[in-house]
């Protein structure tokens, strides 16, 4: 039996997960710009190294938060409301945009280094950033929508 008190504070979550996840997707999109803003040229300087270990740990993180749907520190029972049919389906259709979005810019950046050689790195950094917003993106803005935020 689910105490009332579980329920609550799901319904709480749940609202305040889809604001988290647009503020998380506007934040990491945003911070590309300094990503992309250093100095170009082959060889790393160690605060470009900073840069790359921060922006891995920053992608670990928000893979994690889409595949659990940021409720790990709560209890069983708050969990398993949290991750209800609806939010299943809703990460489902989030890693559907992810994927598709990962494929539209992989295919672009073949065509574009056809004629402009793009650094490995560079690519690899932009189609997991571009997968990821995407799926952060679309996952927030379903649960803003049927936690009734329009």
């Amino acid at each position: 039996m689910t105490d009332i008190r579980d329920i609550e504070k799901a319904e709480r979550i749940g609202r305040s997960r889809a604001r988290m996840f647009v503020a998380q997707a506007v934040l990491f999109v945003a911070w590309q710009g300094f990503y992309f803003g250093a100095a170009a040229g082959d060889q790393v300087r160690t605060v470009d190294t900073v840069r790359i270990w921060t922006w891995l740990v920053w992608v670990v993180a928000l893979l994690a938060l889409l595949a659990t749907g940021g409720g790990l520190m709560r209890s069983r029972s708050v969990r398993a409301l949290l991750n209800d049919e609806l939010t299943r389906a809703n990460r489902a259709q989030a890693y559907v945009s992810g994927f598709w979005a990962a494929m539209v810019a992989a295919v672009g950046f073949y065509v574009i280094d056809l004629f402009d050689p793009i650094a490995a790195r560079e690519a690899i950094h932009a189609i997991v950033s571009i997968a990821i917003a995407s799926a952060l993106i679309t996952f927030a803005l379903r649960e803003r929508r049927n936690a009734g935020f329009g």
